[in-house]
């Protein structure tokens, strides 16, 4: 088992969406994915250090942040005019810091007013008639917590990347749980690491929801992919 001292775990997997326990001591925690969707208190966490990035909650792209005690200070990786006090040389991005900084409370206000739950109850009723149209399809993280937007689901025989340019062709963007890099097909190591075997990781959808998701748009969503399931079938 690996030192908590000396890791660094997602507390939400980008993948499955499925929320993971940070053991006390751990160094380094990616709340990236999570931030701004489930409550997260750095003073509990038992956490080190966090970090995080602006573009996952509405704010601008290029900018995050490191979280991490009072007093606690790292070897600057940037050197030069000592910015920062000396933990990152150059102009600070002063727009985007700004920027970041009024998502993050907006991200929070929605959070409280319950807006991710609604998004939950709109993730349910997706899974809910995909499951209806295939009996079969496995969902991965149900049964555990999870992300209110995060669905991946794996439909054997029906490869992720056929999905996923079926379901563009009906005008929704959705990735495959599967990567491809150089042109090569590799399989989901977080999927084969859950137990999946080699056709069902490749055979995996993740579909995200975010706050402007209607429950219109989940409906037609799953009218769309039923028909393009039923259409493969009687081929």
């Amino acid at each position: 088992m690996a030192d908590p001292a000396r890791s660094t775990v997602q507390l939400a997997n980008s993948e499955t969406g499925i929320l993971q326990d940070l053991p006390a001591g751990l160094a380094v925690s990616d709340i990236t994915q999570a931030f701004g969707r489930v409550p997260f208190s750095y003073a509990w966490a038992g956490v080190q250090m966090v970090f995080l990035s602006a573009h996952k909650f509405g704010g601008p792209k290029g900018v995050g942040a490191l979280i991490m005690p009072r007093g606690h200070d790292l070897r600057a990786q940037i050197k030069g005019g000592g910015q920062e006090m000396g933990r990152r040389s150059g102009t600070e991005n002063v727009i985007g810091i700004a920027g970041m900084g009024a998502a993050a409370a907006a991200a929070q206000a929605d959070l409280a007013a319950g807006r991710w739950d609604q998004i939950a109850q709109f993730r349910n009723i997706l899974e809910t008639g995909i499951e209806a149209a295939e009996k079969n399809t496995i969902f991965v993280g149900k049964d555990l917590p999870r992300l209110p937007n995060t669905s991946c689901f794996v439909t054997s025989g029906w490869k992720g990347e056929t999905q996923v340019m079926a379901m563009d062709l009906a005008g929704f963007a959705v990735s495959a749980g599967s990567a491809c890099s150089s042109g090569k097909v590799k399989q989901s190591r977080v999927l084969r690491a859950l137990g999946l075997d080699d056709d069902a990781a490749a055979s995996a959808l993740r579909v995200s929801l975010g706050l402007e998701t209607t429950q219109d748009q989940v409906l037609r969503f799953v009218q769309a992919w039923t028909e393009k399931r039923a259409r493969l079938r009687a081929a």
